[in-house]
């Protein structure tokens, strides 16, 4: 067999050299072409990761055959989150739980955990996979400390006998093989859960519907270091319908549907994978999938509990799902997500109220003008701007001592929010009995013609307040 070697080899180079190796001789001869040895030195380089976008590659090492990994992320062995992100991990699950809401989370195992066996000798003896398994089993228990349910996934990383792939060979998603195992697993934890016992069953079929292809962001980040080509990788596509549904959709999506598990998560659970339609096949039950693709570890949440469909039609599960890489303790988040579980101050005695149409610069929207008792731990902010398209707004609050804090709200250009935020007043130690004086609203830009804004403060639940009221009309 004649061998054609180079480092990269791309497939019109191929091609080319297929086609002149034929017009030379009398029988076409068979060629292999492989990868030899590393990356090239600029894809090794971490220095070069200098986007936000490279940073999420940071850094390639080639697998066997054309997988490729990220150190970074792929390799890690550290899971899980602080004493604080445990904390308010713990105080969203019981927001949700006062309201009759079981939170279940899917913490997706890294790529290294699960495809391990495709790295190369050099790279597997680098990688410590033993503490990876350890610290990811000692996340999901911290999950369940916290009154969280989560599927403990590590059976999904010795798996025997399979023979499609679990992750694409150089994608940071799973495949819908992949996200079917995963599904199986979980719904055998959403079984679990007591409030699934009242939820309405029926049978439903996942059917191969045709190709899909995967151009992998791995490759795709090496061909802009190095210049290579890739092949395209092509797995089964599916789709789930209620058995003898006939493909009309109705059972699914009709006018009666009021779905009681709903699904948040990142792109992971789009369509393309069917997570959702694998989950509703191994449950039994309907489910609402509210995922973001690119909206990262919370949009899809803030975005489904900013909406009417979550305050007027409450499930009994919400599922969660996300990767090992985010940062879950981030303070402001909670800050945001908490009021929402509870609608903001909608039906709450409101001890601050105002509308204003916003000039450019900072506004002063609310003023505090009788003192009231405004303690940063017992109050948060309600903001509804009229116009639903800003998804970033700077405010500032004012304390009786003179302090102030700035404080961004910012959700992702993916998600709708209606242009409806809410926030907690600061609640750390030597914040948490500051009194409130005022809040700026700082205008957006560009700014929309005629913005106003809304914006009231009240009681957060189960906190005092009592009968205080002022309009700062």
């Amino acid at each position: 067999m004649t061998r054609l070697s180079r480092k990269w080899f791309t497939p019109s180079a191929l091609a080319a050299a297929l086609l002149a190796a034929a017009q030379g001789a009398q029988a076409a001869p068979e060629y292999s072409v492989q990868a030899t040895g590393p990356l090239c030195a600029a894809a090794q380089n971490p220095a070069n990761y200098n986007t936000k976008y490279l940073s999420f590659f940071t850094t390639l090492v080639q697998g066997q055959g054309d997988w490729l990994f990220r150190t970074q992320y792929d390799l890690r062995t550290d899971f899980g989150t602080s004493q604080f992100g445990w904390s308010q991990l713990k105080r969203l699950r019981d927001a949700l739980k006062a309201k009759g809401v079981e939170l279940m989370v899917v913490y997706q195992p890294t790529r290294g955990l699960i495809d391990r066996e495709k790295l190369t000798p050099e790279e597997k003896a680098h990688f410590n996979y033993e503490l990876a398994k350890k610290n990811y089993l000692a996340a999901v228990d911290q999950f369940r400390k916290a009154g969280i349910w989560v599927t403990d996934l590590s059976p999904l990383f010795d798996e025997k006998g399979v023979d499609t792939d679990y992750y694409f060979k150089a994608d940071h998603h799973w495949t819908p093989a992949g996200a079917d195992r995963t599904a199986k697993l979980v719904a055998e934890t959403l079984k679990q859960i007591p409030a699934f016992g009242d939820i309405p069953k029926k049978e439903y079929e996942s059917k191969v519907v045709g190709l899909l292809p995967k151009a992998g962001t791995l490759h795709k980040t090496a061909a802009q270091f190095c210049g290579t080509g890739y092949a395209t990788q092509y797995v089964d596509r599916y789709e789930t319908e209620a058995a003898g549904d006939g493909g009309s959709g109705d059972s699914l999506f009709g006018d009666e549907s009021n779905p009681q598990v709903v699904l948040v998560g990142t792109s992971n659970s789009g369509p393309a994978y069917n997570f959702a339609g694998f989950l509703q096949q191994h449950s039994g039950a309907e489910v609402l999938n509210m995922a973001v693709s690119g909206g990262g570890f919370e949009s899809a949440l803030m975005q489904y509990m900013s909406s009417k469909e979550f305050h007027e039609n409450t499930p009994k599960v919400l599922i969660w799902e996300f990767a090992t890489h985010y940062d879950m303790a981030q303070a402001s988040f909670y800050r945001q997500a908490v009021p929402m579980v509870n609608n903001g101050c909608e039906g709450r005695n409101k001890v601050l109220k105002n509308k204003i149409k916003l000039k450019p610069g900072a506004n002063e929207v609310l003023v505090n003008s009788n003192g009231l008792p405004l303690r940063g731990r017992d109050y948060q902010v309600d903001l509804r701007l009229s116009d639903p398209s800003i998804h970033e707004l700077k405010t500032t609050v004012w304390y009786l001592n003179g302090r102030r804090e700035n404080f961004k709200l910012e959700q992702s250009d993916r998600i709708d929010t209606g242009g409806r935020y809410a926030f907690e007043l600061r609640n750390e130690a030597d914040w948490a009995d500051l009194n409130m004086l005022a809040l700026e609203v700082h205008s957006p830009e560009p700014m929309p013609q005629e913005l106003s804004v809304d914006v009231s403060v009240c009681a957060r639940p189960g906190k005092g307040g009592g009968n205080l009221t002022a309009n700062a009309e």
